[in-house]
């Protein structure tokens, strides 16, 4: 049976958890969307309580058979209600809701912080590329955007899944890093701070990514071991993902 109403109870929790970070952190779960999130999701540990999907998705996309068998339980959904749901102008028509995992354990080696990187595209990109570059996991101030939300979750393009993402008080786990031995430094625009590419990166390390309209705070900054710059020309600042992949590089040499 194919589920054609906006106001079925299933069609209205996947369009709010979709939306409303409050329900999402209430809940304990997320909405994955489209072929490439699902079949991250089904090949990582994580429980997927639900899954919807439209009869033109079964058809045409392998992962939607795979969500299905993986999923505790599943519906048919009309492409009419795929759009309602979706984030995107053109769904692929694959949704899944997947509980979070527990609290995460914080793993030792080289870290990135995020204090108050509020675009959700940049905070997906800096997760995708730590984890491509072998960094142990993200640490996010409460101002980041929602690691959990459709546009995030697209640009991690599933390292969301498998990378250690912690909401935290970025100055108190700086004090508490550096008491366990971490050399943690501040990225900034200020050539007073030490270049980076002239710093060797210890492995106990972590850097910290500030907002893309003001760095890191002052109370981060006082925290930090010390501060570090990218030198650039021809150009005021780099977006904060750029930066990061930058940054994030020279750490995980």
């Amino acid at each position: 049976m194919e589920l054609t109403s906006r106001k079925n109870d299933i069609v209205r929790r996947f369009r709010e958890l979709s939306r409303d970070k409050k329900l999402r952190d209430a809940q304990g779960a997320f909405v994955a969307e489209g072929d490439h999130l699902c079949k991250e999701a089904v090949q990582s540990s994580l429980e997927i309580s639900f899954a919807l999907v439209t009869e033109r998705a079964l058809k045409k996309y392998p992962a939607a058979q795979e969500l299905i068998a993986a999923a505790k339980g599943y519906a048919v959904i009309s492409e009419d209600i795929a759009e309602y749901i979706s984030d995107t102008k053109a769904p692929q028509g694959l949704f899944a809701e997947i509980r979070r995992s527990a609290a995460a354990q914080m793993p030792s080696g080289k870290l990135v912080m995020l204090d108050g990187v509020q675009d959700p595209g940049n905070v997906g990109t800096i997760i995708r590329t730590a984890e491509a570059l072998g960094i142990k996991a993200v640490l996010l101030s409460p101002a980041c955007a929602d690691v959990y939300s459709p546009k995030t979750l697209r640009a991690s393009m599933g390292s969301v899944f498998r990378l250690p993402c912690i909401t935290c008080d970025i100055p108190q786990m700086i004090a508490t890093l550096r008491s366990d031995g971490y050399s943690v430094y501040g990225s900034m625009l200020d050539e007073a701070a030490q270049r980076l590419g002239d710093i060797s990166f210890p492995d106990k390390s972590a850097v910290v990514i500030g907002s893309e309209g003001s760095g890191i705070s002052d109370a981060t900054a006082s925290a930090c071991t010390g501060g570090l710059y990218i030198p650039i020309s021809g150009a005021e600042s780099l977006n904060a993902a750029a930066a990061a992949s930058i940054i994030l590089w020279e750490l995980s040499k």
